[in-house]
């Protein structure tokens, strides 16, 4: 089985979520994408515990792909981290070939993630192109580290676990949806 693992806020999730998971199943040949909610982002300084069940509702009304699973998985498990769930998710899932899909803004600043060195030897890192970070991502620490690891991405539907590291970087049309930038229109709606 071939799972794509898209974790983050979805604070809230919008059509840039849908747009790359939709291009991660069509390159990839994904059986599922798990939109993997999280229930606190360790580098956000707000809470977000409290939102998850609005955060998780946002994205399970919003997906229209039945491939597309949201899910508060972290919470369940009992993890932080990105690494920490994907090592988890590995051990109970061993014969299924996992993708973590990311955003470019995500590879720009992975040098803060915790034991972001080793989440590449877990599974393929597939980077989307965002707006405003493509030359700020590629020129990154995480992708200055592991340039020469870099592959394109019809390469990993034959990939082999063997092969890690490896990530690979998919320049995609924008989507110019953004989380964030939802999250501030809402606040200027309101006063």
């Amino acid at each position: 089985m071939n799972i794509g693992i898209l974790g983050g806020s979805f604070d809230p999730a919008h059509k840039g979520h849908i747009y790359i998971s939709d291009m991660a199943i069509k390159i990839l040949d994904l059986n599922q994408i798990w939109w993997l909610v999280a229930s606190q982002n360790p580098l956000k300084k707000t809470e977000q515990r409290k939102s998850l069940n609005r955060r998780l509702e946002s994205a399970i009304n919003i997906k229209k792909n039945y491939k597309i699973k949201p899910l508060a998985l972290e919470e369940s498990i009992g993890t932080l981290y990105s690494y920490d769930t994907l090592t988890a998710l590995k051990k109970k899932m061993p014969g299924a070939k996992m993708f973590w899909i990311i955003g470019a803004d995500n590879l720009y600043n992975m040098h803060k993630w915790y034991k972001w060195k080793k989440l590449f030897y877990i599974c393929p890192i597939i980077v989307f192109n965002r707006p405003g970070y493509f030359y700020k991502s590629l020129s990154s620490k995480a992708a200055k580290f592991y340039w020469k690891k870099r592959v394109n991405i019809k390469y990993l539907r034959k990939f082999s676990y063997n092969n890690l590291p490896v990530w690979s970087f998919v320049n995609n049309s924008y989507n110019f949806n953004s989380s964030s930038e939802i999250r501030s229109n809402r606040k200027e709606l309101l006063n």
